[in-house]
């Protein structure tokens, strides 16, 4: 939904609330698309949001904008419904939509909704529970079509018809008797082979398929490196358990992608989950000390060079600017990295490569801005050579090092397992902004010093 359809929809709706006009409500609510609804509630809360979600059309419409929402979002509102209600909604969304909810909820709660369904659905919900949220398991479904390998192809085509309400049937799997992944079917060459041929004989052996154990992450890579609607999971037997359906992994992706970009500016991936002032103080407290202890650093190598600043008091009005220049090129060399490591299109082989390009980046940069903020400065300095030389040499090192620091530290990261989105925040920023300083002292006073 646009912008404006959207903000449009909230007005009317409220303003219908207000009046509680509920007839001109659920007008409005059968003409609208489930995931323009779950942006509707989504902007609502407490009464206002119950009410809605009471007014939508039955409990399949409820099913498909639960769907929609964001997970504390959908907690927030199971939990404010009867157990029987949760139970009746839940019967029309996907298996792993209901376990990631469940898995949310209050663990009184899910164990009364789990003793509320059938006994075999309350079986695969607890099998998909066992698995951690951010792996291949816990965010697939249990629901496929996986047919044996002797099968015809009027027989497979007959089973779909037959199970019409299972997810994601452009893709038939082909298992043997032991129920592992033999091979794969598309919807398309299913239908256009003759109705007599075995499935043996038309399907695809070399299946991409992912343990239930893969991170969330590297099956979401793998869907989109080779442009999948779906991908298998199988155990370390190679028996299919379940699909990773593209649905999934555009959620995995958001996910991922808000979490480093929180991660990047230092203020951690819980940020999105507290909305509270002492939770959010909480969760940047430890990032901001990262970057007030870098800093503090700077102030302590900066007083063996306070003769010389009272001496030449004019090179303190170009700190900021080498320092933010630093840090910029810094932080566009650890984006790239950063990016490249999350899509797997940075592998390991190729780190010296990227650093070399990145090098050659920085030495033309710092040319040309140590250039420009040389001529300012002499010509701002009274014609000062010295001063111009001092200044435009810094800069031009203050930009290779940012380099440097900004490349090497995610790969770095990345070879002792830890997250190298970490480090293109607090980390760049601190180290650049000391190893700048440093240079600028260190070469201005040895400059002037033979001039």
């Amino acid at each position: 939904m646009s912008g404006n359809k959207s903000a449009l929809l909230f007005d009317a709706t409220q303003r219908l609330l207000r009046r509680k006009a509920y007839g001109n409500i659920r007008r409005i609510i059968a003409k609208s698309h489930p995931a323009d609804l779950a942006i509707l509630l989504g902007r609502f809360d407490g009464e206002h949001r119950r009410k809605l979600f009471e007014l939508l059309e039955n409990d399949e419409t409820r099913a498909l904008v639960l769907a929609e929402l964001d997970l504390e979002q959908q907690v927030a509102i199971v939990a404010e419904l009867q157990v029987d209600q949760i139970v009746t909604i839940f019967n029309e969304m996907d298996q792993d939509d209901k376990a990631d909810i469940l898995g949310a909820l209050r663990e009184e709660l899910a164990n009364e909704i789990l003793t509320r369904m059938s006994g075999e659905e309350s079986l695969e919900m607890e099998g998909l529970l066992k698995y951690p949220d951010d792996s291949a398991g816990g965010i697939m479904t249990p629901e496929f079509i996986g047919l044996l390998e002797t099968k015809t192809v009027e027989a497979a085509i007959n089973y779909i018809r037959e199970n019409r309400d299972v997810e994601m049937a452009f893709y038939v799997y082909v298992v043997n008797e032991l129920g592992q992944l033999v091979g794969v079917i598309s919807l398309r060459q299913l239908v256009v082979s003759s109705p007599d041929t075995v499935l043996r004989d038309i399907m695809e052996p070399a299946v991409v398929s992912v343990r239930v154990d893969a991170d969330q992450e590297d099956v979401a890579r793998l869907v989109s490196r080779y442009s999948f609607l779906a991908i298998p999971v199988t155990d370390d037997r190679n028996v299919l358990l379940g699909l990773v359906t593209v649905d999934d992994v555009i959620d995995v992706l958001k996910e991922e992608a808000t979490e480093d970009i929180l991660k990047m500016a230092g203020a951690g991936p819980e940020m999105m989950e507290t909305t509270s002032v002492r939770g959010s103080v909480r969760a940047r407290f430890p990032w901001l000390m990262i970057s007030f202890i870098g800093e503090l650093l700077g102030v302590f190598l900066m007083q063996p060079f306070g003769e010389a600043l009272q001496a030449h008091h004019f090179l303190v009005f170009f700190m900021p600017i080498i320092m933010a220049m630093g840090g910029n090129l810094g932080t566009q060399s650890a984006t790239i990295i950063v990016r490249g490591l999350a899509t797997g299109q940075l592998i390991q082989g190729h780190f010296l490569r990227i650093y070399w390009r990145e090098m050659r980046i920085a030495v033309l940069m710092g040319l040309i801005y140590g250039s420009f903020v040389g001529a300012v400065s002499f010509f701002l300095s009274g014609m000062e050579l010295s001063y111009a030389i001092s200044v435009g040499v810094s800069m031009f090192l203050a930009m290779a090092i940012a380099v440097s620091v900004g490349a090497m530290l995610p790969i770095f990261f990345s070879k002792v397992k830890i997250d190298p989105a970490v480090s293109t925040g607090p980390f760049i920023t601190s180290a650049v902004d000391v190893l700048g300083l440093l240079v600028y002292f260190s070469v201005s006073s040895l400059l002037l010093s033979i001039m």
